[in-house]
């Protein structure tokens, strides 16, 4: 296969990944923004006008990071990689001084390990030596990252344009004792349907990431605004042009969410911590210490979607706990919230979903910190 690059100045192609079980969620999100999307294992692929890796960071809620395709190449021995990697156009996103980093992902491919691949990069262009990145949670937005996957005989590398995963909004400086990344949380809420105009219910709220996502979803702000990206880095970065995208968004935000949010949880200090996360993220939420036993009907309040991210019984002595705590969550969702929809996140455990008791709906396997989970939604 000859060398296939990207023409950056003219159109780009971009990957976004989602975590395990938010693939349909990104699609649905990336068609509404219009972004044509491509599903593939993963996520899916956009190709537009320059400057899409741009939009793509800035609005998708549901994304995990955002790499920008260079080049596709055959990669049958090393002299071909070698080869192939020294025909990338590296130029716009790199500086040619400082080290890059790559993430190597190889399947059916004929090197020997990640090594090989780090090996041919340095030759390629021309350094000592070639960092290999460390697990992309944990990537910070300084330097280049790019992705080498090998398949077979094919070599494609990418771009991140994200550094720091696409989850960290900027909002969120303190978590509960059971934090849920905002990338999820904005996920869950895709799938069961929100449409930002109905009012959302929290019984558990923890952090507040369910209600912060959801009033910035109700407002129609972009997830991106408040924090920094990697390409902001590149040599062919534009500034000017960024600030222009950024003030479109801003523009386009509405002052306050349209749909009521309310959120409860027993434990005083996850209120506190939801208050300041939301005051961080710019937006009010009404909050009131109570127990998901004894929830009340929310008074005033039409039907519309109650979430919650319940606990799994990781901690010591919660496990045996769990299905009466359950049933009990259950009961107040049939009695307080006849004609919602519920969306409950639960360890992937046939007992809880009994215990549970919900009308029948969709069942969805996703992961939740590489717990297997479902996610249950269902009318009431």
């Amino acid at each position: 296969m000859p060398l296939q690059v990207t023409n950056v100045q003219q159109r780009e192609h971009v990957f976004v990944p989602a975590l395990p079980g938010l693939e349909p969620a990104v699609r649905a999100e990336a068609e509404a923004l219009g972004f044509s999307p491509q599903p593939v294992e993963g996520g899916v692929e956009l190709t537009g006008a320059p400057g899409l890796h741009q939009e793509a960071n800035l609005r998708l809620r549901t994304a995990s990071r955002v790499w920008l395709r260079l080049g596709r190449f055959s990669a049958a021995d090393a002299g071909a990689l070698t080869q192939g990697l020294a025909g990338l156009p590296l130029g716009p996103v790199w500086d040619g001084r400082t080290v890059p980093r790559l993430s190597v992902v190889l399947h059916r491919a004929r090197f020997k390990g990640p090594d090989a691949v780090l090996a041919a990069a340095a030759r390629a262009w021309g350094l000592p030596s070639v960092e290999r990145a460390g697990p992309l949670d944990e990537e910070s937005s300084e330097g280049l990252t790019l992705l080498v996957r090998v398949e077979g005989d094919t070599c494609t590398v990418s771009a991140d344009t994200s550094g720091e995963p696409l989850h960290r909004r900027g909002y969120r400086q303190e978590v509960s004792r059971a934090p849920l990344r905002e990338t999820l949380a904005a996920g869950i809420l895709v799938l069961a349907g929100y449409d930002g105009v109905e009012p959302l219910v929290d019984p558990m709220c923890g952090s507040g990431t369910f209600l912060i996502e959801g009033a910035w979803m109700s407002q129609r702000r972009a997830p991106g605004l408040q924090r920094a990206f990697a390409f902001e880095r590149f040599p062919g970065f534009d500034a000017a042009d960024w600030r222009a995208r950024k003030a479109r968004a801003e523009a386009e935000a509405l002052p306050a969410p349209r749909s009521a949010l309310r959120g409860h949880d027993i434990n005083a200090g996850s209120l506190g911590t939801a208050r300041r996360n939301a005051r961080r993220a710019g937006v009010t939420l009404t909050l009131e210490r109570q127990d998901v036993r004894t929830l009340a009907a929310p008074a005033g309040l039409g039907p519309g979607l109650v979430v919650v991210n319940p606990p799994y019984g990781k901690r010591v002595g919660e496990a045996e706990d769990l299905p009466g705590l359950y049933r009990a969550m259950g009961a107040t969702f049939r009695r307080a919230f006849k004609g919602w929809r519920a969306a409950v996140l639960l360890p992937d455990d046939a007992g809880l979903v009994r215990a549970l008791g919900l009308p029948e709906g969709r069942n969805l396997p996703v992961r939740n910190g590489g717990l297997r989970c479902r996610l249950l939604v269902s009318t009431l």
